[in-house]
């Protein structure tokens, strides 16, 4: 006998977990600190590393709509572009860059929890 796949209990039919919704939304929050942070330091200090974080923010807006499709690979870029963001940040100063640097923390945390991982497999 075949199984009939059943929905997660809890979520009806057509509605998204409110998991990717919170993932989706810390990493559209991701977003606008990059591209604002990254982009007041390049336009300042000319940073190049600053350039590299506003072209990964506006990436990540791309990322957050991808995220509330529940797209696998958006959840994996998006793993891998807080990762990169938090040594973006800390390049810029640990102090100057201290709340980007904890965003991208919580983040790579949220999204790596069971409980969210499991809506993009």
């Amino acid at each position: 006998m075949t199984e009939i796949p059943m929905a997660d209990p809890g979520v009806a039919a057509g509605e998204r977990p409110r998991e990717v919704t919170y993932a989706a939304f810390i990493v559209f929050l991701d977003a606008i600190a990059g591209l604002v942070s990254g982009a007041i330091s390049y336009m300042i200090w000319e940073d190049w590393t600053a350039g590299i974080g506003v072209i990964l923010a506006l990436i990540a807006f791309w990322l957050y709509f991808q995220i509330l499709k529940q797209d696998n690979q958006a959840w994996t870029l998006a793993v891998i572009f807080n990762i990169a963001a938090i040594f973006l940040y800390a390049s810029g100063g640990i102090v100057n860059n201290s709340a980007g640097i904890l965003l991208s923390i919580i983040s790579v945390i949220y999204l790596n929890l069971p409980d969210v991982r499991k809506h993009f497999q």
